[in-house]
């Protein structure tokens, strides 16, 4: 009598193996170049900006303002929105992670689909949170006004948001 193995060892070690073998990369990548890292970097931690006569000549003539003579930095607010979308929505995340990885271990769902679906989310969860979480601190009259009367702290034109990618390695 022959016994036949239906157990698909086999198949779900290669699977394992397969999501072992990848990770994923989700954020403000490198290939979106330097000026909008630097961009997310100073929203995401803040940071003093020394003003220096050379400054104080360009607001005077781009914008026609004349900053304080007792200003010696001006002041970019924290405002996260990477770890702070994490914070917030993780939990959220970790659960729709763990149906789908139960799906590849399952079979029902590749490996490449895993990683594809789950940094969308992650990408779309981070965007949602910058557009209509970040609201705090609010932008300064003088931002508001040169965007155009938009008020939101991150969002202007958008790039920032639609900067917001993931990549499999």
């Amino acid at each position: 009598m022959t016994v036949a193995d239906n157990s698909k060892v086999e198949e779900f070690l290669q699977r394992l193996i397969d999501l072992e073998s990848r990770s994923l990369k989700v954020g403000i990548l490198a290939k979106e170049g330097g000026e909008i890292l630097t961009i997310a970097n100073v929203h995401e931690y803040g940071c003093d900006i020394p003003v220096t006569p050379k400054m104080r000549g360009y607001f005077r003539h781009t914008f026609g303002v004349s900053i304080r003579p007792n200003t010696s930095v001006i002041k970019i607010p924290e405002r996260s929105f990477i770890r702070s979308s994490y914070d917030s929505k993780g939990d959220e995340v970790k659960e729709t992670g763990a149906d789908f990885l139960n799906k590849v271990i399952d079979g029902e769902m590749s490996v490449d689909s895993f990683y594809k679906i789950l940094g969308q989310t992650v990408a779309q969860t981070i965007r949602n949170y910058l557009v209509k979480e970040v609201t705090s601190p609010p932008d300064s009259s003088f931002t508001i006004a040169h965007k155009g009367g938009k008020s939101n702290p991150l969002v202007n034109t958008g790039r920032l948001a639609n900067s917001i990618d993931y990549e499999v390695i």
